[in-house]
């Protein structure tokens, strides 16, 4: 047993005051329980700047990375909502366009460097995204989503690369009436389009109508055994 004399200010009883409650106020006690607790988050997550990180992510969700990899496979090519590209608002606020460096604390294996002529109120925007393709692709396409809803900015060019993506973004000039505003959207919406949503217009016709393809499908010849093969375990 070791034992040294600590100063505490009375903001810090404070803090600490419902594990004190928890050992009847046993000082002593609380604390070796508050350095365990300090012990296995330093063990988890490295560092207590990481393990602050933590209070961002519980709007989240933790799945394996093998799910998350079939996740991204298979929502590649296809927009989120325009509803949902706002949520990562719900974990970190964007006042201006350097903030969306931060979207790769929510556990995306993604470094981000983002480069503006103008941080809160852009009109061109490059983002340089570094890491695993997948997250990359699914990131590059979040952020050119929010930017597009948010700040108006079409995307220009795409350059993809083994290691790397860049991202181009530029604003379309401002009309001065409700129809030039839809022409702005409809430019803006279709770089969107072209650049990550080569599938969109395609899975959206069958989400909107899966009985009548599922019947399309079923009924083509020799179908069944496709099935059979692709899917085995299914079948027996």
């Amino acid at each position: 047993m070791i034992r040294k004399n600590i100063s505490l200010y009375e903001e810090d009883i404070k803090k600490i005051g419902r594990i004190v409650d928890k050992h009847e106020g046993n000082l002593s006690a609380a604390m070796r329980e508050i350095v365990d607790f300090v012990d296995f988050m330093l063990r988890k997550f490295g560092s207590l700047e990481e393990t602050k990180k933590l209070e961002r992510r519980i709007k989240g969700v933790c799945i394996p990375n093998t799910m998350l990899n079939w996740f991204l496979a298979h929502t590649d090519e296809c927009l989120p909502d325009e509803d949902a590209t706002g949520c990562i608002e719900d974990i970190h606020v964007i006042e201006s366009v350097s903030d969306l460096v931060e979207i790769a604390d929510i556990g995306f294996a993604v470094d981000i460097k983002v480069d503006a002529d103008d941080d809160r109120n852009p009109s061109e925007v490059t983002i340089c995204l570094t890491g695993e393709r997948t997250h990359t692709e699914f990131v590059a396409k979040i952020l050119s989503c929010f930017l597009a809803e948010n700040r108006g900015l079409a995307v220009e060019d795409v350059s993809r690369h083994a290691a790397f993506t860049t991202v181009k973004l530029k604003k379309e000039a401002k009309g001065g009436g409700e129809r030039e505003s839809e022409a702005e959207y409809k430019k803006v919406r279709e770089s969107l389009i072209k650049h990550f949503g080569e599938r969109h217009i395609l899975m959206q016709e069958i989400l909107n109508k899966t009985r009548f393809w599922n019947a399309m499908i079923n009924a083509t010849a020799e179908w069944g055994d496709v099935q059979r093969y692709k899917y085995p375990r299914i079948y027996r």
